[in-house]
């Protein structure tokens, strides 16, 4: 069982430790290290996991990003005819905020598909969605983002 805690808001920079992930920060503001949380692919596409190495604060908001011929990343819209979230069932109900308080965190995987992405099962207008993407989580205040390895879904056959 994991642990989340619903917060009302970020008001401390928790310290930082040590992990691969990848950080962009605001410059103007103070930050985490690159090295506060990890976000790791699972075993199979779509699925997550997050090691987080100190007490964070993070947007209970999970974004997925497709990888441009170019080689940039843009966010997908509306998945789960909204966005997902960092849960781990699908009847857990968060606020804004998760306080990550042990790990790793492994929410529930996001399928593929364009609007039932993760916990909204029933929708009549979904796509398969192929291609390179990365799961990004930020911090509660939106000072910090921790992006994920590219990973591949593959094409429907």
């Amino acid at each position: 069982m994991f642990l989340l805690e619903s917060c009302q808001g970020a008001t401390s920079t928790p310290p930082a430790s040590k992990s691969s992930a990848s950080v962009v920060t605001k410059e103007s503001q103070p930050s985490l290290s690159s090295t506060a949380v990890e976000v790791r692919n699972g075993p199979n596409p779509g699925s997550l996991e997050l090691v987080v190495y100190e007490f964070v604060e993070l947007d209970a908001g999970l974004m997925v990003e497709r990888e441009l011929g170019n080689g940039s990343f843009q966010p997908l819209q509306d998945l789960d005819l909204g966005s997902m979230k960092l849960v781990t069932s699908c009847d857990q109900r968060l606020s804004q905020c998760v306080s990550v308080a042990e790990r790793p965190l492994r929410p529930v995987p996001w399928s593929g598909m364009s609007c039932s992405s993760q916990c909204n099962h029933s929708c009549d207008k979904n796509v398969r969605l192929y291609g390179r993407f990365r799961f990004v989580v930020r911090t509660c205040d939106g000072q910090n983002r921790f992006e994920g390895p590219v990973f591949e879904m593959p094409k429907p056959q």
